[in-house]
């Protein structure tokens, strides 16, 4: 692997150590790594091809690889999973437009994420600002990587499981490079929607753009189902059939999938409208949002977080139990005096019934 050092602080978009001793010695990186705090590496050369980030306690490792010209082409997350490291996340870019030397907004390239599961499952997505997406999950048992926590120094075995694959990253190439990425990814393995499973297959970029579009009384992508419930709509985001009892699923790994899901269109509101505030579902009383917060209880809905996006409200819902095999993630648009009881506009009762099923979803 060559020479490593390890930066005090270190600048990302320069790729830079900061300061006046901007490196650590061996020793002082040592003590530090040994003491479970956080720790940066990076390649000896300059300026360095990877960089390596170490968090508190060893939980988690990010690598992340550049071209000579500084620009983002990989990067790969590890966490910890009953003592070893599991392969959870990568990211994989790709610049039809040439090399910008630089970080530039995901929404601006073409992106090949993929994200991995103690239980097999991996979800793999291709997004694209000019391309329909391509999003799925498939269950692929033996594409799972695991590697033992490195002892100080130990890198090598880590940089190697995280490196890219030889690929076209810039110019028009990187459009088939990108596709055939993705496709020989989902091809590693059989549809997870063979168990029943159902996800929306769009990027979460496309969840928002459908989200303002419904905002904006325009033109939804026809990919974005939309469900009509009186003055609510719901957009169906993913959806659990079966229970994991007796199949190859685990429980805590279903929770998961939700959650990062739920993360990124988090993200990816946030972005559009700021941070979100939560919704109080143990609401009592005769107003529209504790009315909203009767209809979410009765849904089974154990989370919700909301926004409002052009006087409308934008909530995300999780419902269900992953035990009882029924867990759901979708988006509700509804008046915005539903959840911040000012607005003054009409705005209709809350339905008495929120739930969905794949009855609901046409296609």
């Amino acid at each position: 692997m060559g020479a490593v050092r390890y930066p005090e602080r270190f600048e990302i978009y320069r790729l830079e150590a900061l300061g006046e001793n901007p490196y650590l010695s061996v020793d002082e990186a040592r003590r530090r790594y040994d003491e479970g705090r956080g720790l940066t590496v990076v390649e000896g050369s300059t300026p360095p091809s990877w960089y390596l980030d170490a968090s508190a306690r060893r939980h988690r490792f990010s690598v992340t690889f550049y071209s000579p010209s500084k620009t983002p082409i990989r990067r790969v997350d590890w966490e910890d999973s009953g003592g070893r490291l599991l392969r959870r996340g990568a990211v994989d870019l790709f610049y039809p437009e040439g090399d910008p030397g630089r970080r530039v907004p995901y929404s601006q390239l073409l992106r090949v994420e993929q994200r991995w599961y103690a239980d097999g499952v991996v979800h793999i997505e291709r997004s694209s600002p000019v391309d329909k997406d391509l999003v799925t999950e498939i269950c692929a048992p033996d594409d799972l990587h695991w590697l033992d926590v490195p002892d100080f120094g130990e890198w090598s075995p880590l940089i190697a499981a995280s490196a890219p694959s030889e690929l076209a990253r810039f110019d028009l190439d990187a459009i088939d490079a990108a596709e055939g990425y993705a496709r020989a990814a989902i091809a590693a393995g059989r549809p997870a929607s063979e168990q029943g499973d159902w996800i929306l297959p769009v990027a979460d970029e496309t969840v928002l753009e459908a989200v303002t579009a419904l905002t904006r009384f325009e033109r939804v992508p026809s990919a974005v189902p939309v469900i009509d419930r009186d003055a609510a709509k719901i957009v169906p985001v993913v959806l659990q059939v079966a229970a994991p009892r007796g199949s190859d699923r685990d429980v805590a790994e279903e929770r998961r999938r939700i959650d990062d899901r739920a993360s990124g269109l988090a993200g990816a509101f946030e972005y559009a409208a700021g941070r979100p505030i939560d919704l109080p579902l143990d609401g009592r009383g005769d107003g529209p949002v504790a009315a909203y917060a009767a209809a979410l209880r009765a849904a089974d809905v154990r989370d919700a977080r909301w926004w409002v996006l052009n006087d409308t409200g934008v909530v995300l819902v999780r419902s269900g139990d992953a035990e009882a095999g029924d867990l759901a993630l979708a988006v509700h648009l509804v008046p915005a005096r539903w959840v911040s009881g000012r607005s003054a506009t009409a705005s209709g009762r809350a339905p008495a019934d929120l739930r969905w099923s794949r009855a609901d979803i046409r296609g």
